[in-house]
């Protein structure tokens, strides 16, 4: 019998070849830590996202007057400023270093609509009584002072003006505290559904969860649609 021939060698030659397979096959792993923020990500954040359902909650009209609070580089201020093409987008962020990085982005791309705003951690510092909408995208679990924010928003929204959250979550995690939720840079819908009730907002719609990540990043992300009364 030939060499080839012999079963065990078969068996042997067939696992070699799965165990080569896998070792040489790249493997697309969550990431908690992925930087899914800055420029060169968007494209892929576009897959998962869903910023336009996100926008549209807002319902904002052309001519609107909008604040992303926590902008980073830009990827939702972008997308207002071409949802509100007569209106202002007001982009806040504590990060100096993010807002220069706005400005060279809304530079190469001709983009002339949106104000950067160097916030502070309790007050976004956004004008009263002129806002439509207020969107604040996987930043909320950052603030430390959210019920001073939750008031700025409050008084810079016009009469049922819209706050929309929305934030990341893993299911173990549901069940910690909010302290350590925040230290994951994540936080469980129930407490923000607390923090607008205390500060006086109408609840319009919530989902949970409303994006799925967890390939991404492990977790998923739910929203919240609010209302100045």
């Amino acid at each position: 019998m030939e060499l080839a021939d012999r079963p065990f060698v078969q068996t042997d030659m067939r696992l070699t070849f799965a165990l080569l397979l896998f070792i040489t096959t790249p493997v697309t792993a969550q990431d908690q830590w992925k930087n899914v923020y800055s420029e060169v990500a968007w494209k892929e954040r576009d897959a998962w996202q869903k910023a336009d359902e996100i926008i549209d909650f807002l319902a904002l009209p052309e001519y609107g007057r909008v604040a992303d609070i926590g902008c980073h580089e830009g990827y939702m201020t972008v997308k207002l400023s071409a949802k509100v093409p007569n209106g202002t987008v007001y982009s806040v962020d504590i990060n100096t270093s993010r807002l220069e990085k706005l400005a060279e982005i809304l530079k190469a791309r001709n983009i002339y609509n949106v104000r950067a705003i160097h916030g502070e951690a309790a007050d976004p510092k956004l004008p009263i009584d002129s806002l439509d909408g207020v969107l604040i995208v996987d930043t909320y679990h950052e603030m430390k002072s959210h019920d001073e924010v939750l008031k700025h928003v409050m008084k810079a929204l016009r009469h049922s003006g819209r706050l929309v959250i929305c934030e990341p979550i893993a299911e173990n995690r549901r069940t910690w505290t909010r302290s350590q939720q925040e230290e994951k840079h994540e936080l469980n819908i129930k407490f923000a559904l607390e923090d607008l009730r205390r500060a006086g907002f109408q609840i319009v719609l919530k989902r949970d969860p409303f994006v799925d990540r967890e390939k991404i990043k492990g977790d998923k992300m739910w929203i919240i649609v609010a209302r100045k009364p």
